[in-house]
């Protein structure tokens, strides 16, 4: 019998100190630039504002939501509108700064947004300095690596000559928290449209990042090939406006970050201008990271989380991870805008980095991000990332454009290597005209009998689960065998005012004890008799310990369902929560057998 836990403390969780992640949000103001961080210790960091009436429109409210009512850092990149247009509006609602960060007044502008900016922060203005270090708390900080042109390692790159000189100027952040990179540089300049190189100059002072938040929109004078060439980052954002009249983000800068050999998520807050091979996320994006993994999710639960590029793994396996679904043939749009391929990791702890994809002719794709996939997790790759003009659903991945399609009959491969992990032969008999093909035992061969076709309407009409579990799934998740590692298989994304189910798969352990619960923080953990548990004892911790469900005697299924009631409490939203549990004897003291990998999950 599922059990079903009303966690009345939930909402308390959040206020303590205990939490250590780096929170960001990726304020969607159309076409301008908001970022929010929160380090571990709660001190904050608002870089830009938006552009005016973005403060008011969508700055503030945010704030309130999280219950900002001071910020500990405002930065300025530079002085355009439509970066620091909603900044004087911040400071008029009442959420003032205790230090803004900005260029100085080199090159002032007479513009009324720059003045109206100047005249509220005026008490609180400092100049940030080349390679100045700004410690945001809880281990992370901010490194100034250009301003104005000049250079953390002390050189200057003549800005003179740029037909944009304001946008040159810009100031850009390297942000670090333990082996977590992140970079933010507004609208600074890579060469194109007469503008000055500022990009090669300041990349090798970079390096490499997991998160891009790319220069000026996505602009073709930003984001060049030599600057993607060090940052390599695994996942961007692009701040642009729907429908805006500057054709952003433009073809040949998702085109530099999103390549067959190494293809990445690029989500967009909108769905741009014209432009393929993004996400739309429709909305603000929140990313949460404790400095080894990373967890990036939309308003609507639309979610993914990756290793940090640091991170080693074994290579996957064959049947480690394997083809779930795949629409081919889609009815609502046309085929190089509908269809879609869903993967599913098999065993705990899959890193699909440098995994492949490809079909029986030319076609083929390899991952360029190392996704963390647990037992019956789902990744959907689509040939386009705008549910507008997809058929009506959200992907967390988008085919680089053309490298990828699904013939009426033909293969799909997943291979490591020269290893291949998955294969599936497919005919035109398979699924329909708007019917995706369903994998039903996600543990057994991917045959014409193993797969059935979809019933679920999705989107806006066409039949198919993406990114959920099929409605003819039959996989025995709790029935590894053998001695395999305990994992967290999430069924339903933790929503407020709403059920979430786990199964806590247990393979080998039948007749043993688990414990297990949710924590705020896996770092830096508790030991239980030389025996080290990736959960901090905290009062989320606290909360579930030794609650039905989150412990008792492995069954013999070895597998344990549990289900838990999130409260309708604003202050969850966006709050990232790690699952964990292990199993263990009481042979005089507890001994502990196996510990599962912690589950990060965002509450929508």
């Amino acid at each position: 019998m599922r059990l079903i836990l009303c966690l009345a403390l939930i909402a308390g969780w959040f206020s303590m100190p205990t939490a250590s992640t780096l929170e960001v949000y990726f304020i969607d103001t159309g076409q301008s630039d908001a970022t929010l961080l929160i380090s571990p210790t709660g001190q904050t960091f608002l870089f830009d504002g938006g552009d005016n009436g973005d403060g008011n429109g969508a700055v503030v409210p945010l704030l309130n939501s999280l219950n900002i009512s001071t910020l500990d850092y405002v930065g300025a990149s530079h002085y355009h509108a439509d970066h620091v247009g909603g900044l004087d509006e911040v400071w008029n609602s009442g959420i003032h700064a205790t230090i803004c960060f900005d260029r100085g007044n080199n090159n002032q502008p007479s513009t009324q947004s720059y003045n109206d900016y100047k005249n509220r922060y005026s008490s609180v203005r400092q100049t940030i300095s080349p390679g100045q270090v700004i410690n945001l708390g809880g281990g992370v900080t901010l490194t100034c690596i250009v301003v104005d042109g000049k250079l953390s390692n002390g050189n200057t790159v003549n800005l003179s000559g740029s037909s944009q000189l304001e946008n040159s100027s810009s100031i850009g952040y390297r942000v670090d928290y333990g082996d977590f990179q992140m970079w933010m540089g507004g609208d600074l300049t890579g060469g194109g449209n007469g503008t000055t190189n500022v990009e090669s100059s300041a990349a090798p002072l970079v390096g490499d990042v997991d998160v891009y938040q790319a220069n000026h929109h996505g602009s073709r004078t930003s984001s060049n090939s030599t600057w993607i060439s060090y940052l390599k980052p695994e996942f961007t954002v692009i701040p642009c406006g729907s429908s805006n009249p500057y054709g952003y983000p433009k073809q040949e800068v998702i085109d530099r970050i999103n390549t067959t050999t190494s293809m990445t998520p690029v989500w967009c807050p909108t769905d741009g201008t014209g432009a393929d091979g993004f996400v739309d996320a429709e909305g603000t994006i929140h990313l949460s990271t404790d400095g080894n993994t990373y967890s990036v999710s939309t308003n609507d639960g639309t979610s993914f989380t990756a290793y940090v590029d640091e991170y080693t793994s074994a290579a996957p396996l064959p049947g480690d991870v394997v083809v779930a679904e795949f629409l081919s043939n889609p009815q609502q749009v046309s085929d190089a805008l509908g269809e879609w391929v869903e993967i599913v990791g098999i065993v705990s702890d899959v890193n699909i980095d440098n995994l492949e994809m490809r079909d029986v002719s030319a076609d083929n794709v390899r991952f360029g991000i190392p996704v963390q996939l647990q037992p019956g997790t789902e990744l959907v790759i689509a040939a386009d990332g705008l549910p507008s003009r997809n058929g009506g659903f959200r992907p967390h991945l988008v085919w680089p454009l053309g490298d990828f399609s699904l013939a009426a009959s033909d293969t799909v491969w997943l291979e490591y290597g020269t290893t291949e992990i998955d294969r599936v032969d497919y005919a035109s008999s398979w699924g329909g005209s708007g019917i995706s093909s369903e994998r039903i035992d996600c543990k057994s061969p991917g045959t014409l009998a193993n797969f059935t076709d979809a019933t679920t309407t999705f989107g806006n009409g066409d039949m198919g689960t993406p990114g959920a579990d099929n409605a003819s799934d039959t996989t025995n998740w709790g029935s590894g065998g053998g001695n395999g590692p305990l994992s967290v298989q999430l069924l339903s994304p933790p929503t407020r005012n709403a059920v979430f189910d786990m199964n806590w798969l247990m393979p080998g352990e039948s007749g043993a004890r688990y414990q297990g619960f949710i924590t705020l923080g896996i770092t830096p953990g508790h030991t239980i008799n030389g025996t080290h548990i990736p959960a901090n004892q905290d009062i989320a911790y606290n909360t579930t310990f030794l609650r039905p469900g989150f412990f008792g005697s492995v069954p013999a299924a070895e597998v344990m369902p549990v289900s838990i009631f999130v409260p309708n409490k604003n202050a969850l939203r966006n709050r990232l929560i790690y699952v964990t549990f292990y199993t263990f004897d009481v042979v005089g003291s507890v001994q502990v057998r196996k510990v599962s990998v912690p589950l990060p999950m965002i509450i929508s």
